[in-house]
């Protein structure tokens, strides 16, 4: 510690009668040096000798204990070598934070004990005698600041208690006692406003410092509770001041409680001393009475010091009727139409008759926010008017509760990779090592989600992460100390009032991954510019993304196909031809999307990687037949040889059966698919259940299929509400499952259930899931490879899809009397790929004939034992192709008819195929230059179908299936090129993105928590929806960060995380406000989930907003109460849903010593060049608004002749320009001048530093104070007053209290001298209150 010598000296040789003790004590050394003392023991009796006088001349440092004369005052021990009066002390012993240990006791002396510190060291001293020592410990114990503390508290209360008052219990106690917590939209029984005048001055005629306090009598409990405090006013014997008080009934309070009123006269404001001056009680009833009540201040003595003077008015609710109007409605009354409204002459006197304050309506803020504080004020206005105002500051419910959601989606997303890898199936070495190295990083990152994901689950107490714990590694995706900081204003005499808010929050960044790297910035910065090995290698991330990039789009167009294929059936069901063919070109399109996503090149690439390094499967023979002993047999094969491979895929219990078996239910749910694969092919009626005892496969195969099916990682937990992502579409009526085909059913309901047996083998069909998004996401088999399978031909699956299309369209058009079109041709000829893939997948395999047969056969590739010819082959597969075509009714042929022939390429086959399956669709086959009706329209009759679905339903099956086999070659196409990728960059890469991760969650939880605050906690603001749902909101973050030491990383951290919000679709879905039940059938109902805290489950229903998507894509749907989604713009079908984009800025100027020291080193470079591109885009956004001619705010109801100056948003503009390429010392005119601006523009403030603490409560309080100033009319000589008592009695410094457990701003007397002066506290509210 630091101490000064020269003090420490001259306090140790006082006189005696200044220490509390003196005395001689036995201290124990350290001694140093060739010859020095120790203590001799007694060889007879292994005793300690007494003369300590014994010379060792053996090297080294020993304890020795010495004679020294000790002289204790206060905490302070000093010890001496003589009792010379004038001798320097040897050293100074500090009694805090210690313990006294007694040795063991002894018949001789010296009788010693310990002070055991705090640390774990130790001070041994002893005495001459057992009484000298007692008496020493008693002195010591003392002596210690906690111990005069403890007695300093006893007294305090044993004098309140005397008094009948408890100095422990003040309102916030006395609530939690309850269990209540404070309701910002409780009508209080009145307010009043506190001034004081004619207090007595002290005897050098100094007018004191006086503060009030308001005291209550609770009768229950026989005490007076702390109620209220005002603030300090700095000499001054007529105070008035700023800070009101609310008497709430939700405390106990009524007309008969007894309210005393305390004057002190503040001595010092840090250690807050105060002697007090006078009281008065008074009745809340009289009170309640009047509008002005001045009574008389008596001393102790009974003797009048002075007179308060009360200011009483009664608060009215704010209209929440109809008007969306974003100010409260208050006209004047009927008889005072023509009067001119003018400001009031005094604060003093009562408002003017016919004007009610009100009381601001805070909508729905108890159900998304926790723990309210609420204070208000009264400040004057430039010419004797009023300005009220009601501070809030409260705790996010979505702090802990969203960060999960986000979880659950990248623990599935690193569950779909981690299968991805495995499906490859096992490779040779040297990718055998890097395939398994790839499965172990995916295993870590599931397992960081996971114990994240459980971490926040189980977290209890407040909703607020406090800035102490931000280091903690189990809460990191958590945002820290998230908190709403509400202002609602209202001049009376302006006749204007209206909120602002500000999410405050700790900085985006990850605490606990301690590294002095620059933040994300710099290590996206260097992914980018380290190269690899060789030049292939420079191009494995662009082909990684490119990939990752299209298995994106194919899973949502998937999902929009499979979509539009249930409208399909929905209509085909009512038979409505209207809507049809639009649903067909739009899926037409999407298919045209599918079949061009990939470069033919680059699946040829990667099919021949895993042809070339994939390790054989020796199966043996016994397990293709499904037999137990061919289980028993693999079982015991695979425990002989276990690769790291095969260990880490049966860990996770993949599934390494014979292809042949488990593809039957790969197309479709594996959940209904095992009946349609045994449905009678003939038109009888047979009964068929899930435990069919005639279905072989199923017998010896049910455990690992509904092993397979639902338990893919049966070591990780499961993620809540994965893919419920689906539709939110509100005109959607339509289940998520076709509808029934059953006569006399209703059309909304679902069709069967799936564990329902099926009755009807031939209209009924249980394969008719494959249409359930849910299941086809989730389905494994629809997804991926299993390591035993072969991958598909590239072109054979395009093939598939082209004809499943053309099939599905004319059997539409059929349908729809329009049979005569001409089909759609997806690719043109020479489009179609002629990659080597597809012709070696030609020559290796052929089509079974089980799948030829089937009713519903679909060209797939399957593994023989037999291999055919080239030419063969293909024409096989050629004819199974057309063969399909036949069965649909499509085209009656014969192979002569279509020109097949062993002869021929593979190209001409392909595209002679092609060609006379579009033909047959066309109805144009000629022959012998006769164009013929072809089978399709020839053998259906239009009267006999009675149900057209049974009639669509093939051809979507297929296209399902093609669609599945594309998304599963584009996964294996991924994964081998992730695999080649170089290991280090890799798992470089990986660490960052979970550092992205963890900054991003905090960043979109914070996002989310402004915008619900903007939609549910106050009424509708139709300009603001009207910015929403056209440009987006603009949405601006004020960053506080030094560019200096830690600070940098988390500036980097924040500066990505926020551009990320770039990338976040948000959907606005209706939701009843005050939904109580479940009854209604909207899809886009959220579910109102109960929330709990530390005080239990709360009675409120919370609405919920849910994120979907992948971690490029995400999309957020939030939910909206009635009276928003009544003002949104009308949807169409073609926008079913309100969507829109945040355009996010970010500007940070440092503000402490540590931005001083940052500024005169010249290290702020790339903050000064991040905030000139945060204004151009703040510039860009600007002339998109202006586009929208939005009317100028007006400025009142008085007339522009009285208005406050306001400067246009093109002046705004330019004087940011001018600032941001202004080069000054903390530029803090940039955070002014852009928090203007973002307001004007109706955009989402947030301010950030550190931890959301001291440096935020001052921008926050300076902000505040600026808006009163500058729409409100503040008086400028009020300016200050206002702002130090924001900061002394306001919501900042209860932050403070719920983070360190100090009402204490953490500055030093450096750090505040280096403050720019608007961000220093008021005296007496800052200190060493570090987190």
């Amino acid at each position: 510690m630091r101490f000064n010598k020269q003090e420490l000296t001259t306090l140790a040789t006082q006189p005696s009668q200044k220490f509390d003790k003196e005395g001689v004590l036995f201290l124990r050394e350290r001694q140093e040096g060739f010859f020095r003392r120790s203590e001799r023991k007694d060889s007879k009796r292994g005793k300690r000798s007494k003369s300590l006088r014994e010379l060792s001349c053996y090297s080294g440092t020993s304890k020795v204990s010495l004679e020294r004369w000790c002289r204790l005052r206060g905490n302070l021990l000093f010890y001496f070598k003589s009792r010379e009066q004038w001798s320097e002390p040897l050293g100074v012993i500090i009694l805090e934070q210690c313990s006294i240990k007694v040795d063991s006791p002894t018949t001789e002396g010296p009788y010693g004990f310990h002070l055991v510190f705090e640390g774990g060291l130790s001070q041994h001293l002893a005495a001459y005698s057992e009484g000298e020592r007692d008496a020493w410990l008693q002195s010591i114990q003392l002596a210690s600041y906690d111990c005069m503390r403890s007695q300093l508290l006893a007294l305090q209360q044993r004098m309140e208690l005397r008094r009948g008052q408890d100095p422990d219990l003040d309102v916030h106690m006395w609530r939690i006692r309850r269990g209540h917590t404070v309701d910002p939209s409780e009508l209080p029984l009145c307010e009043i406003s506190l001034a004081c005048d004619n207090l007595l001055c002290d005897g050098h005629g100094r007018p004191p410092n006086p503060v009030l306090v308001v005291h209550v009598y609770i009768p229950m409990d026989g005490v007076w509770i702390k109620y209220a405090k005002t603030e300090v006013v700095e000499r001054s014997s007529n105070p008035g001041f700023l800070n009101t008080v609310s008497f709430r009934a939700s405390d106990g309070l009524s007309s008969e409680t007894r309210v005393r009123l305390t004057a002190y006269d503040v001595r010092e404001h840090v250690s807050q001393t105060a002697t007090p001056i006078g009281s008065s009680i008074v009745t809340l009833g009289a009170v309640q009475e009047t509008d002005r009540l001045r009574i008389p201040l008596r001393s102790p003595s009974g003797t009048t010091v002075g007179f308060l003077s009360l200011t009483v008015w009664n608060l009215e609710l704010e209209d929440k009727g109809g008007s969306t109007e974003s100010t409260p409605c208050r006209s004047a009354p009927e008889n005072d139409i023509g009067a001119v409204f003018s400001h009031r002459r005094s604060q003093s006197l009562p408002p003017r008759l016919g004007i009610k304050l009100k009381l601001p309506h805070q909508g729905h803020l108890h159900q998304l926010f926790a723990n309210p504080h609420v204070q208000t004020y009264r400040f004057h206005s430039g010419l004797g008017g009023d300005i009220s105002v009601h501070e809030v500051m409260a705790e996010s419910r979505l702090c802990f509760q969203f960060p999960q959601q986000l979880l659950a989606l990248w623990i599935q997303e690193e569950k779909e990779l981690l299968q991805e890898v495995a499906g490859m199936g096992e490779l040779r070495e040297p990718w055998h090592s890097r395939q398994v190295e790839l499965l172990d990083r995916h295993l870590q990152l599931l397992h960081l989600y996971s114990q994240a994901q459980e971490h926040l689950q189980a977290h209890r107490g407040s909703f607020f992460k406090p800035s102490s714990r931000k280091h903690d590694r189990t809460l990191e995706f958590a945002p820290v100390n998230l908190h709403l900081q509400r202002m609602w204003v209202q001049n009376d005499t302006l006749r204007k009032s209206g909120f602002y808010d500000i999410i405050t929050v700790g900085a985006f960044t990850a605490h606990s991954h301690k590294s002095k790297n620059g933040g994300l910035i710099k290590l996206l910065q260097q992914l980018k510019e380290s190269p690899g090995k060789d030049n292939s290698s420079l191009q494995g991330p662009t082909k990684i993304s490119m990939a990752h990039g299209a298995i994106q789009a194919i899973k949502q167009l998937r999902r929009e196909v499979v979509d539009g294929m249930r409208a399909l059936m929905k209509l085909a069901k009512e038979k409505q031809t209207a809507g049809m063919l639009p649903i067909c070109e739009d899926m037409i399109s999407k298919t045209r999307i599918l079949l061009s996503l990939w470069d033919p090149g680059l699946v040829e690439e990667a099919l021949s990687f895993v042809e070339e390094h994939k390790v054989a499967q020796p199966v043996p023979e016994e397990t293709l037949d499904g037999a137990e002993e061919g289980l028993g047999s693999l079982e015991l094969w695979q425990q002989q040889t276990l690769s790291p491979y095969r260990r880490i895929t049966q860990q996770l219990n993949f599934d390494l059966k014979s292809p042949d078996v488990d593809d039957l239910v790969s197309p479709d749910s594996p959940r209904c698919t095992r009946n349609f694969w045994n449905l009678p092919t003939n038109g009888t009626v047979s009964r068929l259940k899930g435990t069919d005892s005639n279905v072989d496969v199923q017998k010896s195969l049910s455990q690992s299929e509904s092993s397979q099916r639902d338990d893919q990682f049966v070591i990780f937990p499961d993620a809540d509400g994965e893919y419920k992502d689906e539709e939110i579409d509100s005109t959607n009526e339509f289940n998520s499952k076709p509808a029934s085909h059953k006569t006399g059913k209703n059309t909304d309901e679902i069709e069967v259930d799936e564990q329902t047996p099926i009755t009807n083998g031939l209209e009924t069909d249980p394969g008719r899931k494959f249409l359930d998004t849910q299941a086809m996401c989730s389905s494994p088999s629809a997804n991926y490879y299993k390591p035993t399978d072969e991958p598909e031909p590239w072109d054979l699956t395009q093939l598939n899809i082209e004809a499943s299309v053309m099939c599905l369209v004319s059997k539409v058009k059929f349908l729809c009397g329009r049979c005569g079109s001409p089909a759609v041709r997806l690719r043109s000829q020479r489009g179609m790929g002629r990659s080597r893939s597809f012709r070696s997948g030609l020559v290796c395999h052929q089509v079974p004939t089980e799948e030829t047969n089937s009713p519903d056969g679909v060209v797939t590739v399957q593994p023989t034992s037999s291999v055919s010819s080239k030419n063969s082959s293909q024409v096989e597969d050629m004819k199974s192709i057309v063969t399909d075509a036949e069965k649909e009714g499509l085209v009656k042929t014969n192979e002569d008819t279509i020109g097949l022939s062993a002869t021929m390429s593979s190209d001409d086959v392909l595209n002679k195929t092609v060609d006379t399956v579009q033909k047959a669709v066309n109805g144009a086959v000629v022959r012998n230059g006769a164009t013929v009706r072809n089978k399709f329209t020839e053998g259906l009759d239009f009267a006999s179908i009675v149900d057209w679905t049974c009639e669509l339903r093939p051809s979507m099956r297929k296209l399902r299936q093609a669609m599945d086999g594309l998304l599963k070659t584009a996964r294996l196409t991924h994964s081998v090129f992730r695999v080649q990728e170089d290991s280090r960059a890799a798992q470089k890469a990986c660490n960052v993105r979970y550092r992205r991760d963890v900054c991003f969650s905090q960043a979109l939880t914070s996002l989310v928590t402004g915008l619900m605050a903007k939609l549910w906690c106050q009424k509708p603001d139709p300009t603001f929806l009207m910015v929403l749902t056209t440009l987006g909101p603009l949405v601006s973050f004020e960053g506080l960060l030094s560019y200096y030491g830690d600070e940098i990383d988390m500036w980097g951290d924040m500066a990505v995380a926020v551009e990320d919000l770039v990338t976040v679709t948000f959907i606005l879905s209706r939701c009843a406000a005050n939904a109580s039940s479940s009854n209604s059938s909207d899809a886009n109902t959220i579910n109102n989930n109960s929330f709990r805290c530390g005080s239990g489950v709360q009675s409120q229903q919370q609405p919920m907003p849910r994120v979907v998507g992948s971690r490029t894509a995400l999309t957020v749907y939030l939910p909206v109460p009635d009276n928003v989604h009544s003002l949104l713009p009308l949807t169409s079908p073609s926008t079913p849903a309100v969507s829109f984009n945040v355009t996010p800025v970010f500007f940070n100027v440092g503000i402490n010593e540590m931005a001083t020291l940052a500024e005169s080193l010249g290290n702020t470079r790339p903050q000064d060049k991040s905030n000139l591109d945060n204004y151009e885009r703040l510039n860009e956004y600007y002339h998109r608004f202006r586009k929208l001619h939005l009317p100028v705010e007006p400025p009142g109801q008085r007339g522009p002749s009285c208005a406050p100056l306001q400067p246009s948003l093109a002046d705004l503009m330019e004087n940011l320009r001018v600032v941001v390429h202004t080069k000054q010392s903390k530029n803090v005119d940039v955070l002014h001048v852009s928090s203007r601006i973002c307001r004007r523009m109706k955009g989402l403030r947030f301010t950030s530093c550190k931890s959301a603490k001291d440096r935020t409560g001052m921008s926050v309080t300076l902000e505040q104070c600026q808006i009163l100033m500058s729409e409100y009319d503040l008086a400028e000589h009020e300016f200050q007053r206002a702002l130090d008592c924001m900061r002394s009695e306001g919501s900042r410094r209860e932050n403070t209290c719920k983070n360190t457990g100090v009402r204490k701003y953490a500055f030093n007397s450096l750090q505040l001298l280096t403050l720019p002066r608007l961000y220093r506290p008021p005296a007496g509210t800052y200190g060493s209150a570090q987190t």
